[in-house]
């Protein structure tokens, strides 16, 4: 993640992106495609308000030819906490966030299965992302962002598990979805309040 923060920084300065929004969004909207990492399942986060505040929604996708089993307790809309990155600034300044080591407590489990090409959409909070005070100072809520983000994401492999009491045995893997996400000055104003 360090290596595609220090790509980004760079980007914004050789793009000579200023403090206008315009040129930060380009930059975003050209990265917002899925990135190399996984074949598995792919996701993009785009900002939208709902109710007078900013959610990010997310489109998890299955571009592969085959099915895959994940948990529904284990989505990122479900669970935020474990999403990792760095948030850069127009002016090239870097805020890392990260996984909080707390012990959290997740749904009891519900495996399902994504076909080839369908999506699974959810939004959650933009409050709900993690923080990180021991890492530096907070994000600044007034410029434009960009969030490169990654979220290690538990599946089953192409098949849920038939009884739900060998699910503790069963050997999960983890898939990492990566992206960079476009956050808007009025949305990190919103989250301010």
């Amino acid at each position: 993640m360090q290596k595609s923060a220090s790509l980004i920084v760079g980007l914004v300065i050789l793009c000579g992106c200023t403090h206008d929004a315009s040129d930060l969004k380009k930059l975003a909207t050209a990265l917002e495609q899925p990135w190399p990492g996984s074949n598995l399942v792919s996701m993009t986060m785009t900002v939208r308000e709902s109710g007078g505040h900013p959610v990010l929604h997310c489109r998890l996708q299955n571009p592969y030819w085959k099915a895959i089993a994940l948990d529904r307790s284990r989505l990122p809309w479900r669970q935020p906490i474990y999403f990792v990155g760095t948030v850069v600034t127009s002016t090239g300044r870097t805020f890392a966030i990260e996984a909080i080591a707390i012990a959290y407590l997740v749904g009891p489990p519900d495996p399902f299965s994504i076909g080839p090409a369908e999506v699974v959409e959810g939004d959650f909070e933009l409050k709900s992302l993690p923080g990180n005070a021991r890492v530096g100072p907070p994000i600044p809520r007034n410029e434009d962002t960009l969030l490169l983000w990654s979220y290690g994401l538990p599946t089953y492999g192409e098949t849920p598990p038939q009884e739900l009491s060998k699910y503790d045995r069963r050997a999960m893997q983890y898939v990492t979805l990566t992206g960079i996400t476009f956050l808007p000055r009025r949305a990190m104003e919103l989250l301010a309040r």
